[in-house]
């Protein structure tokens, strides 16, 4: 009997099948070297960083911003106010091939331990977690394999455990806090009664024993487990086949310890919620609230931690004056009052005083790159078009 190769031993024999054969054709058709790389005529690329995920660490008054585009961590000083526009020059900027850092989406922090975790999102399939003294290329502390698309981080700190949302399998994977290399989940929130669809944002409140989700509502459907799949899925017995759709933005409040295809305490889902790609989240124990950064309609939603269902914010940060543009990191610093979200628009990052309401300037202003810079928001181009009609190139992410 020939013993099942694992998924990953068949991928990786694929591949360096593909590349011999490749490298053994290439040699025997050519008499030359190949030429020299041709330079671009032109190239559209953002040379600042974007920011995209961001924490707030107030014991040590310090911010850290996530940027996809460069691939990198900037650690800012938490007082700091950018003035007149300009770029500003974070504390240290963990930045290199040795880090491990690419497509950066969330990001956490342990104030206890000075250490900063954050999510590869699209390629590498990973949490990279770096100590707060990291600068440059460094190497992290340590690096855990997670399931494809991780966006959302949390820490319970009473469970002493790591919550990780995957997009593309609709979950919430929990590893122990160092877990590291590739380590088995401790569980798994997932299956059709959770009506996780795309999640993104996720927070974890310790007070209440609850972990909140934001889910986008692509809902992909329910993968089935046919024995030769690399992902392990529900079998038929366990959950029914489901197509996908598309469904409500939506955020579920789940107990902290739930797992497998659990039911939330109570969604938070609706017109009256106004959600549109609801992104970062928080809870903020001062107000007793749910902070959402919405990236469809460029606002902060404040809802009353209490409430379920089809429920109007209790307050919107949203207006010309906020400069909020297409937020995607939110943070809640409960000792200085302030909420901090992340701009993924124009390289900008904003503090708020918690209890804002309406159309009201921010209370500070970081900045990535001078005001005014403009922003290609490549995120992770993989195709082109060209539309010849109106002269446009469509670069899809």
């Amino acid at each position: 009997m020939f013993k099942r190769l694992p998924c990953w031993a068949i991928a990786l024999a694929v591949v360096i099948s593909w590349a011999a054969l490749f490298r053994s054709s290439a040699d025997e058709s050519r008499s030359k070297p190949f030429p020299e790389d041709i330079p671009a005529a032109r190239m559209v690329a953002d040379p600042y960083p974007a920011l995209n995920g961001i924490a707030v660490d107030p014991e040590n008054n310090v911010v850290v911003a996530s940027d996809p585009n460069r691939k990198s961590l900037l650690l800012y000083d938490r007082l700091h106010n950018t003035s007149e526009g300009t770029q500003t020059v974070p504390r240290r900027h963990v930045i290199g091939p040795e880090t491990y850092i690419g497509m950066a989406a969330a990001v956490i922090l342990d104030s206890k331990r000075q250490e900063i975790y954050t999510a590869n999102n699209d390629i590498e399939d990973t949490v990279v977690v770096m100590p707060y003294t990291a600068n440059g290329n460094a190497k992290p502390a340590r690096v855990l394999s997670v399931p494809h698309q991780a966006w959302g981080l949390a820490l319970g700190r009473t469970s002493d455990e790591l919550a990780v949302t995957a997009e593309i399998f609709n979950a919430v994977v929990f590893y122990r806090r160092q877990a590291k290399g590739v380590e088995a989940p401790m569980r798994v929130i997932r299956g059709p009664k959770t009506r996780l669809a795309d999640p993104h944002g996720i927070y974890w409140d310790d007070t209440h024993g609850e972990i909140g989700v934001a889910s986008h509502g692509n809902f992909r459907g329910v993968v089935q487990n046919t024995g030769g799949g690399c992902s392990p899925a529900p079998s038929k017995e366990e959950a029914p086949s489901e197509g996908g759709e598309f469904r409500p933005p939506s955020i579920a409040i789940f107990a902290s310890n739930a797992k497998d295809d659990q039911a939330p305490l109570r969604t938070i889902e609706g017109d009256s919620t106004k959600l549109d790609w609801p992104m970062g989240i928080a809870e903020d124990p001062v107000h007793d609230t749910i902070v959402v950064a919405n990236n469809g309609d460029n606002s902060i939603l404040i809802f009353d931690r209490e409430r379920g269902g089809n429920v109007a914010p209790v307050r919107t940060i949203h207006g010309d004056q906020t400069g909020i543009n297409r937020p995607m990191g939110l943070s809640v610093d409960a000792k200085n009052g302030e909420i901090w979200v992340s701009n993924y628009g124009d390289h900008s990052a904003l503090a708020f005083d918690s209890a804002a309401d309406g159309n009201v300037a921010p209370k500070r202003v970081l900045r990535s790159a001078p005001a005014g810079t403009s922003t290609p928001g490549f995120g992770n181009p993989m195709a082109l078009a060209y539309d010849t009609k109106r002269g446009e190139i469509l670069v899809p992410n």
